[in-house]
């Protein structure tokens, strides 16, 4: 795992959004998946073991719908195969573990596909989860969420080190938000992909990822805002391709060491219509948008892309913050690239 170290002091522009960092609390849901009640109403189920399987662990919560899920424990769950889930009208609120949270991951090298797999499920509230370490080469995501799910909110999350991708969304999926979570250290960060419509990513980080920070592929009314991409190596930063349309707002594209700047936002030729406001790019980026109309999407907390890099820093991903969440958050800050004001960062970058 790689170090950093803090190298500044981040300003305090938006203490009154920002005043329960010392605490978990919910955040609204916001996007497109933001309809869904969860488990609101169902049954209670509260894991109390910390075991692949059995009685008052999450492999059981989650495989029944109708289901609003605590956690009396907090710890890390291997998983021996897939926790796939089918069902309906869940809520998982892994803000309600002890310390040090909740954290799924495999319990050896042999498991195969994704760890967290929701499967045609639809209103589902996901928050404060770490998934992690996906192992298979081929088919290791984190978190996929596919095969016609909808209204689904994932919230303040992390998903890092997958061997395939952290976080996956394909195959006829829609209405889903991704909000406020940390997706990093993968060579394939997020695909999002194969007729999908109606995604909201807002106010996330993505991190060290090579590419796919996310990669839209086949992919409509996918709105795009506020999100924090940083590290791409010598791949790209955000690609659209193959048809895919979207909204690209004020998210903020921080360069790593070795990052190749000018694919911070690559656009294919068969790309979609992709609208383009206000994104901090380097300046050898020289993509822009393909239409002058942004997409008609649910509203979000949109603000200007420097108090989005502070609010994500400050906010993104499970809490509390493990020392590897915290790694990524402080080594965004101690780039060289400080967001002192937005007048000197123009002087650095172009927004497009």
């Amino acid at each position: 795992m790689r170090r950093w170290k803090t190298g500044l002091v981040l300003t305090v522009a938006l203490a009154a959004l920002l005043a329960c960092a010392a605490q978990v609390c919910a955040s609204p849901l916001q996007g497109f998946g933001a309809d869904t009640i969860g488990g609101a109403g169902g049954e209670s189920y509260v894991v109390t073991s910390l075991a692949d399987s059995g009685p008052g662990t999450f492999r059981d919560a989650v495989a029944v719908s109708n289901r609003d899920i605590t956690f009396a424990v907090g710890g890390t769950i291997e998983l021996s195969n897939t926790v796939r889930v089918t069902g309906h009208h869940l809520t998982i609120d892994g803000s309600t573990a002890p310390s040090p949270g909740v954290t799924i991951t495999a319990a050896h090298d042999g498991v195969t596909g994704a760890l967290f797999d929701i499967r045609g499920a639809s209103d589902m509230i996901v928050r404060h989860i770490r998934v992690i370490d996906a192992p298979d080469p081929v088919a290791g995501d984190n978190l996929r969420i596919w095969d016609g799910a909808h209204n689904i909110v994932i919230d303040h999350c992390s998903f890092r080190r997958a061997s395939d991708g952290n976080l996956d969304i394909c195959i006829d999926a829609h209405d889903i938000t991704v909000q406020w979570s940390i997706i990093a250290e993968t060579v394939k960060n997020s695909l999002i992909r194969t007729g999908l419509t109606n995604i909201s990513l807002h106010h996330n980080l993505f991190v060290m990822g090579d590419e796919r920070n996310p990669q839209l592929d086949d992919a409509t009314s996918v709105d795009m805002v506020n999100n924090v991409i940083f590290g791409w190596a010598t791949n790209y930063g955000t690609r659209l391709r193959n048809g895919a349309s979207a909204n690209l707002v004020k998210n903020y594209y921080v360069p790593g060491s070795g990052s190749d700047e000018s694919d911070a936002v690559v656009i294919d030729p068969d790309a979609g219509a992709v609208y383009m406001e206000g994104n901090v790019l380097p300046a050898s980026c020289t993509a822009s948008g393909t239409t002058q109309t942004r997409m008609a999407a649910p509203p979000v907390d949109e603000m200007s892309p420097v108090e989005a890099l502070e609010a994500v820093l400050e906010e993104a991903g499970a809490h509390p913050h493990d020392a590897d969440d915290e790694d990524y958050l402080n080594g965004v800050v101690s780039n060289p690239v400080e967001p002192a004001s937005w007048g000197q960062i123009k002087a650095m970058y172009r927004a497009g």
